[in-house]
């Protein structure tokens, strides 16, 4: 069985670089900049950093990839360039994310437009914003089609690299010295900044590249929020959880060491030499350490499971609020303990249901073309419309379609990050979250509601070493709208009639949306759960 699972390590891994990148201000090494320091931005500058993230199994460092940082002037107009490359393995495979982004502003710190270039599966997206005003006009493009057009609101107070330079040099380095720095990364959200919370700590001496350096301590915190889900009461209330980072600059703001915690991943940033910075490291596993192991085996053919899931005792926090689902009930016992009970969906009465209630507004979203999940790409409506020829009922299209892209992605692998249905659909390859993306796109192209849904389920047996023992690990599936309902189907699991061994996590969109914001309230759990197998009914 070519089961795959995946989970919010690569969303969040995408976040971490793009924080990673942010604000950092040129040096004064000319003549004139020292004459004023930290108001004239430089002719041309670049940068090189090692980029290392802690390894879950033995809580060392290692190399995952680099930065590369560039920040010329032309014109009064300051262009900045930031390339992050970052690996993880995951199992056999190894998964890049490339990430471009370019900002260009005034001398004065205005922001006047970006393009940001990210690929995460086999063909890159890009998205490029202009600033006009209180506006920020987005464009995104993937295979050479617009996927996506629109104005948002832009922040007045929103800075790129340059800007919160400025900002950061007005504020200065005395301890205990707070501010608050805005940034705008449309991959969280369009609609609103990135709200960087930052105090000045004091001096200390840092070893850097084998010298001793005395740098200023910067600590930030930020709270990314998870999205409500649109027209669905049932789905999972926003959870949140705070982005911790420590800075240590010198005295020109200049990042030199950078480290983050995010909950069950730690990484660390530091300036070097672009020899030490390209060289290839020993990408950390990220999949088999995030495991959740049970006391006992579901298995297949159940009609109802059970489970009691906990925080682990170390673990700080709360568990988040899951979703309620016709699948899926939950009872809260504390803040750290709750009772899930799955059961399967009546697919009988699936069947007898009517067509969709389209003029609902409350289902909009889940019928609308995205970015991320575009039904209006030629090349899935194409193959949609075949899968449902001759079909009449809803379940019997969703049906239809399952079995469509089960079959469809041929090429099952682990190698992709998080690829667009427009990727998937022309490449053929990916794992559960390509399955359940395209899935989503075909159901929409049909006339069906369709959402993604991420958490866990669980291992089948033989995927890892008997002297594991049982365990849950990290996927993507898909709902669609059926009789009034929101009914499980998994085209990487090979089922329309989901087997019940399976804790829905958080509700995904799969709208404009960010991805990381969507899956915020489950990053603070990842390697932090514990499941007990309460009662298996069959």
């Amino acid at each position: 069985m070519n089961s795959k699972f995946k989970h919010a390590v690569i969303n969040t891994l995408l976040f971490a670089a793009t924080l990673l990148a942010t604000a950092w201000p040129a040096r004064a090494d000319s003549p004139d900049q020292r004459k004023s320091p930290g108001t004239i931005p430089p002719d041309f500058e670049e940068r090189w950093y090692v980029v290392m993230m802690e390894n879950p199994g033995t809580n060392n460092y290692t190399q995952c990839g680099y930065m590369h940082a560039t920040m010329r002037t032309i014109d009064d107009i300051v262009k900045t360039h930031m390339k992050t490359k970052i690996e993880i393995r995951r199992g056999p495979a190894s998964v890049q994310i490339l990430q471009d982004q370019s900002y260009r502003e005034s001398a004065g710190g205005k922001p006047l437009g970006f393009k940001f270039t990210t690929s995460m599966g086999k063909d890159p997206e890009t998205l490029t914003g202009e600033v006009k005003g209180e506006k920020v006009s987005i464009v995104a493009e993937q295979y050479g089609q617009v996927k996506e057009r629109g104005d948002h609101p832009f922040d007045s107070e929103i800075r790129f690299p340059w800007g919160q330079a400025l900002l950061q040099r007005k504020k200065g380095l005395e301890e205990g010295t707070t501010y608050v720095l805005k940034s705008y990364e449309p991959a969280f959200s369009k609609d609103a900044p990135l709200e960087v919370h930052c105090k000045v700590m004091g001096r200390s001496m840092q070893e850097v590249l084998g010298k001793k350096q005395e740098l200023s301590q910067i600590k930030s915190s930020m709270k990314l929020s998870g999205i409500s889900v649109p027209g669905a009461p049932e789905g999972a209330i926003p959870g949140a959880m705070d982005i911790e980072s420590d800075t240590w600059v010198d005295d020109e703001f200049t990042p030199v060491i950078t480290t983050m915690n995010i909950g069950f991943m730690k990484m660390k940033m530091y300036e070097t030499t672009k020899d030490d910075a390209m060289k290839r490291g020993a990408p950390p596993e990220m999949f088999f350490e995030t495991f959740v192991k049970t006391d006992a085996e579901v298995g297949i053919g159940a009609k109802e499971v059970t489970l009691r899931l906990r925080l682990k005792k170390d673990a700080p926090g709360a568990l988040p609020d899951l979703p309620v689902t016709p699948m899926q009930s939950v009872k809260r016992i504390s803040d750290r303990e709750m009772i899930v009970t799955i059961r399967r969906n009546d697919w009988k009465k699936a069947h007898k249901a009517g067509e969709i209630e389209k003029e609902s507004a409350a289902l909009e979203p889940y019928l609308a073309a995205s970015h991320v999940c575009d039904a209006r790409d030629s090349k899935i409506r194409r193959i949609a419309r075949r899968a449902v020829r001759g079909k009449k009922s809803p379940a019997d299209k969703a049906d239809a379609l399952r079995r469509l892209v089960t079959e469809y992605i041929t090429d099952k692998n682990m190698d992709v990050g998080f690829a667009t249905a427009s990727d998937v659909v022309r490449n053929r390859c990916g794992d559960c979250t390509e399955h359940g993306v395209l899935l989503a796109a075909v159901c929409r192209a049909s006339g069906i509601p369709a959402r993604g849904v991420s958490g866990i389920i669980e291992v089948p047996s033989g995927y890892i070493h008997e002297k594991d023992g049982n365990a849950f690990g990290y996927h993507m599936w898909t709902q669609a709208y059926i009789g009034g309902e929101w009914i499980d189907i998994d085209a990487a699991m090979r089922q329309t009639d989901c087997e019940p061994n399976r804790v829905a996590l958080t509700i995904m969109p799969l709208g404009d949306e960010g991805l990381v914001n969507t899956v915020a309230a489950m990053i603070p759990i990842i390697g932090r759960l514990e499941i007990e197998v309460v009662d298996v009914k069959r």
